[in-house]
């Protein structure tokens, strides 16, 4: 393949003005889950809103200007620890989990069961493409150690097709076949497979509007930010006007995560056609200016969508060499100069295994020893020797146990020292996230005696003097009684009183913000059970409680009813949350809660506050413990 710098370029600028172009035009209307008909105007621009679906490719663009190609798993972890203050959704999850010592991919699977297939990583696919342009399989490797910062299973999946999409329309122009190019490159039982195959088959066999109709059905979600939906949008918009660039108004017409619909419709049109096909009205309505977000800092951006496209150009120098079949004419620029790595390790602990990968970036044979300190963990081996060829990676793994509980600290931590050659160590220092500790105070099982009578029409046996079949199956649920000392809830903790007590009393500790309490007893039903923990806090403070839950509850903290629901509900973590004062020294926190269905959720967390909305405040790595 020859790529020629100012093709190549004018595709990039092309892209980048379709981005911006969707962002602009998505980011008023983000969240309202319908579909609309809103005109083109001049008012739709009048303030070029920031947006992470640029902030996040902005932020890798500084990135990889300092490490070039080498860019691995920990660049992406240390670029988001030290630029990136975004709270929400999954990109507070990440922040909390690469906090606690977590690297991708567990920084975007743990404690992120309902975040983990959002939008946030599809939408920063572009930048992939780019760098590697007409290298679809390239840019999906890049767009999987991105996506799997934040995110899991099918986002990760959509950030690799989108990548590949970008990638190819440098060298394909019909919509279509970049589609199907690029879920080939996917494996077979992918569900973003599966979601292209119904995007292309109800466009050829249904009417427009039937095709929007039917992806909200099969894929639709609560959540505004679900992948699956937004991303079978935004093919739908492609399939539909993917030959002009009034599709970036198709695509905002399908609503939802609007911004993100439009913005990533937009940048494919745009590097398909490149920036000199783009329409003057588009081109002046979207001016030339990159606004970013207060939440991404300390990073060289670039200030005009024209410096965005000649910064990109750049920095995909050293990703397009590594194309042995690309050649390339014209004048292309002098790549930014990059401090070259010896190698790549990484380490993460996960249900009692450390697996790590060491990949050797040299022309040279590695050999490496990694060694394994910890307080919290007892490894089976403390060293690990590895012979690795150049330019290949291998990987390893250690069993390992807990030998010490973190405490009120939010992880357990370890250290691997890596030696290559017999040469001076470096070290990792890495953990595991601890979610405490609780004594859970039940489960109280009574029957319902308003269930006894059985059907003066159609008696359920033959006996009068049975109980009905719904109080044979149903046992009472009551949240007015009290069944513990609420005075005194701190008798529980001493365990040589446990034996004494008619209910069971034992310690839990969770493994992340949620408690399955279906693993501390048997049985279906109806029942009540409390959850008792002390929070230390080493000044008095206030933090918000997030609860999710699907049953009715009471919170106290320090023995006051603070909050309180009545009723069941789906489980979304931020759909109960509260502002608590918190003392100097231990504080108690007890939770009483009516479980009502036999698949119970309840998950627990604490945000930090600093006088804003819980939305906007990032996760606090607060811990209840005993």
């Amino acid at each position: 393949m020859t790529l020629d710098f100012d093709v190549y370029q004018d595709k990039v600028l092309g892209g980048w003005v379709g981005k911006c172009a969707g962002g602009i035009l998505g980011a008023p209307i983000e969240g309202i889950k319908a579909f609309n008909t809103i005109p083109l105007t001049d008012d739709l621009f009048a303030v070029n809103y920031p947006n992470d679906d640029l902030d996040l490719q902005l932020l890798w663009l500084d990135m990889v200007k300092q490490h070039g190609a080498d860019v691995r798993e920990t660049d992406f972890a240390a670029h988001w620890k030290n630029h990136v203050g975004f709270p929400w959704n999954e990109y507070g999850v990440a922040t909390r989990n690469l906090s606690c010592g977590l690297l991708p991919p567990l920084s975007g699977r743990h404690n992120n069961y309902y975040y983990h297939a959002s939008m946030g990583c599809p939408i920063r696919s572009e930048i992939w493409g780019m760098l590697c342009a007409g290298n679809p399989r390239l840019a999906m490797t890049y767009a999987k150690m991105d996506a799997s910062l934040d995110h899991d299973g099918f986002s990760v999946e959509a950030e690799q097709f989108l990548s590949a999409c970008a990638a190819l329309a440098f060298v394909e122009s019909d919509i279509e076949r970049i589609l199907t190019q690029a879920v080939q490159l996917l494996e077979p039982n992918a569900a973003m497979a599966q979601l292209v195959a119904d995007i292309v088959g109800w466009w050829k066999t249904c009417s427009y509007p039937v095709a929007m109709g039917k992806i909200k059905s099969k894929w639709g979600d609560a959540d505004f930010t679900s992948a699956p939906m937004n991303v079978g949008f935004t093919i739908l918009a492609l399939l539909h006007n993917g030959q002009h660039f009034d599709c970036v108004m198709d695509a905002l017409h399908l609503g939802h995560d609007s911004d993100c619909v439009a913005a990533t419709a937009g940048a494919l049109i745009g590097i398909i056609h490149g920036y000199r096909s783009i329409p003057e009205k588009w081109k002046k309505l979207v001016g030339n200016e990159v606004v970013i977000s207060a939440e991404i800092t300390g990073i060289d951006s670039p200030k005009t969508i024209t410096d965005l496209a000649a910064q990109t150009c750049r920095a995909a120098i050293p990703f397009l060499n590594q194309d042995e079949s690309m050649s390339s004419t014209g004048q292309w620029p002098r790549p930014y100069p990059v401090t070259k790595k010896q190698h790549h390790f990484l380490p993460n602990y996960d249900q009692g295994t450390l697996r790590f990968s060491y990949e050797n970036l040299t022309d040279e044979k590695h050999t490496v020893v990694v060694e394994l300190k910890s307080e919290h963990l007892a490894f089976e081996q403390t060293a690990v020797e590895l012979t690795v060829a150049a330019r290949t990676k291998t990987e390893g793994s250690v069993r390992g146990h807990h030998v010490a509980d973190a405490g009120r600290a939010p992880a357990r931590t370890y250290a691997c020292e890596v030696r290559v050659n017999g040469g001076p160590g470096a070290a990792y220092h890495q953990g595991t996230p601890v979610y405490g500790s609780y004594v859970l105070i039940g489960p109280f099982i009574h029957d319902d005696p308003a269930r006894l009578p059985m059907r003066p029409d159609y008696p359920e046996h033959g006996l009068s003097s049975m109980p009905s079949v719904d109080y044979m199956n149903h046992d009472g649920l009551n949240m007015q009684e009290e069944f513990i000392d609420l005075a005194h809830p701190e008798i529980y903790l001493d365990e040589s009183t446990w034996p004494q007590y008619p209910f069971q009393v034992q310690k839990i500790s969770p493994d992340d913000f949620r408690i399955d309490f279906s693993r501390y007893y048997y049985g279906k039903g109806e029942r009540v059970v409390y959850l008792y923990s002390t929070i230390e806090c080493p000044e008095d403070t206030k933090k918000w409680v997030s609860i999710g839950s699907t049953a009715p509850f009471q919170l106290r903290i320090n023995q006051e009813l603070l909050y309180e629901k009545a009723h069941t509900s789906r489980s979304w973590i931020g759909d109960n949350v509260v502002l608590a004062d918190l003392k100097k020294g231990r504080n108690t926190l007890l939770i009483k809660v009516g479980l009502i269905t036999d698949a119970n959720l309840f998950e627990l967390g604490f945000r930090e506050f600093t006088g804003k909305h819980p939305h906007q405040e990032q996760w606090a790595l607060l811990v209840p413990a005993l």
